[in-house]
């Protein structure tokens, strides 16, 4: 049976939670796909402010299944790859690109795939017991879930090299030193604890307002000041009308 995703809601948050133990959590086609309608469904429902993803267990993810892969290798359709990653493609889009804050609880194993979708997400709390891994050059492949994209925009092109070409098995304090997390924490429930701590407070912010920020800070990178000036304006127009912000400024000039 493939790894499934579990959804549970704390008033604005909702936790996704990879759950497939007997596999290491593993990231299959079909978990790829549920991610990504969990995470459209997530930002349809206005009741939720924020995401928390996670395994089940001690683990994060053992990140690509390896049955799953050996499944497309061995059919005859010559399209079957191409459809195999186009799932893991859309997954790390949803969660890259999702207006709303999503925040990694990452423990034990973070391999391959599961490595790049925990960077994807816009915060990562790992326990000390993680190991991080770009595993993908031992297998004879190139890294997917978008991680040549997102790696070096967290680590620079030099560092995301010696993670992806080393192919090395990295620990928490290790990532946390690289700036791949952003806490580090004595145990998973730890992890998971302070990770739904941190996405309560990101909840309690405009959610029109984090998802523009999200989305300016991201086309940042790959544009000039002036069309990161005109996004910003236009943006700035939107929330400017919201009666979140009137309300804020409201309070701001009475206090």
């Amino acid at each position: 049976m493939d790894t499934a995703i579990e959804v549970t809601n704390d008033g604005p948050v909702r936790t996704l939670t990879l759950s497939g133990l007997h596999r290491l959590n593993s990231l299959a086609a079909s978990t790829a796909d549920s991610l990504h309608d969990e995470i459209v469904a997530a930002e349809r429902d206005h009741k939720v402010h924020a995401v928390v993803l996670t395994g089940a267990g001690e683990n994060f993810s053992a990140g690509g299944d390896a049955d799953g892969v050996l499944n497309v290798v061995a059919e005859a359709d010559d399209d079957a790859p191409i459809r195999f990653m186009r799932s893991y493609q859309r997954a790390a889009t949803a969660v890259w690109n999702s207006p709303l804050p999503i925040v990694a609880a990452v423990s034990g194993i973070a391999y391959g795939g599961a490595f790049n979708l925990a960077m994807a997400c816009d915060f990562v709390v790992a326990s000390r017991n993680t190991r991080f891994c770009q595993v993908f050059l031992r297998r004879g492949v190139v890294p997917d879930f978008g991680g040549a994209y997102v790696l070096p925009r967290l680590v620079g092109l030099r560092r995301a090299k010696e993670l992806m070409l080393l192919a090395d098995e990295i620990d928490a304090a290790t990532a946390l030193e690289m700036g791949l997390i952003n806490t580090l924490t004595d145990t998973p429930s730890e992890a998971l604890e302070h990770a739904t701590s941190l996405a309560h407070r990101l909840s309690a912010q405009s959610r029109m307002a984090v998802g523009m920020t999200k989305k300016l800070l991201h086309s940042s990178a790959g544009g000039t000041l002036q069309s990161s000036l005109e996004m910003e304006a236009l943006s700035q127009a939107s929330v400017l009308a919201s009666s979140e912000a009137q309300q804020a400024f409201e309070r701001f000039r009475d206090h």
